[in-house]
């Protein structure tokens, strides 16, 4: 039987960087492909061709090693397909969804965004005295050549639940980040632990009604 190969999550955290190799080729292709036009022009035949095949292997390498790279926004949109194929998107008003950069592989895009092979959708129902939480983990990176692993919790707990909110610094192969988490403290039971965005207003409103009115 062939051996199935890695899936996308799994190649975007493991792939090897070579964004200078990258460069290079690419700067070799664009500078090479300029000296066979401007040796073209002036008819200079012999160093024109030297051009063409210079700027032509360096652009045919770079797609080569491109190819089968995954990309900052390929990993994202992988997300939001599984997300909506397999109906997990959040219905509530009250919802956070984020990276989990405290789990699994974690990777500062080229875009400069922090990203983490978890994925969470915290979903909230405020009712009176209490609150229902739904909880959804999503391990993309389980195995190299599986499906996602899902696991879902439910939670009924009442508002003014014990919680705080805890920064930890992360450290990714492309430099360090801090990222915050809730924590939710239900008593005598197992604390929950949420990624947050602590500059979102949605988890500003969040915080807010889990505390006693």
């Amino acid at each position: 039987m062939a051996k199935n190969k890695q899936n996308i999550p799994t190649l975007y955290f493991t792939q090897k960087s070579r964004d200078k190799l990258e460069g290079a080729l690419f700067a070799g292709g664009v500078i090479g492909m300029a000296a066979f036009i401007i040796f073209y022009l002036m008819l200079y035949w012999y160093y024109s061709m030297i051009g063409l095949y210079v700027g032509g292997s360096c652009i045919i390498t770079y797609i080569i090693i491109t190819a089968k790279k995954v990309k900052d926004d390929g990993y994202d949109a992988h997300v939001k397909e599984f997300i909506e194929k397999n109906s997990l998107e959040p219905r509530s008003q009250y919802r956070l969804k984020l990276y989990d950069a405290a789990r699994g592989y974690v990777k500062i895009g080229k875009d400069r965004k922090l990203r983490s092979s978890f994925y969470c959708i915290s979903e909230f129902e405020f009712i009176r005295d209490k609150f229902d939480l739904t909880l959804t983990e999503i391990d993309f990176c389980e195995s190299g050549d599986s499906a996602p692993k899902v696991t879902q919790r439910h939670y009924s707990l009442p508002v003014g639940t014990a919680h705080t909110l805890e920064e930890t610094i992360i450290e990714a192969p492309e430099g360090t980040r801090s990222v915050h988490h809730l924590i939710i403290l239900p008593e005598g039971e197992t604390p929950i632990k949420l990624p947050v965005d602590s500059n979102s207003c949605d988890t500003d409103e969040i915080i807010k009604k889990i505390k006693k009115r």
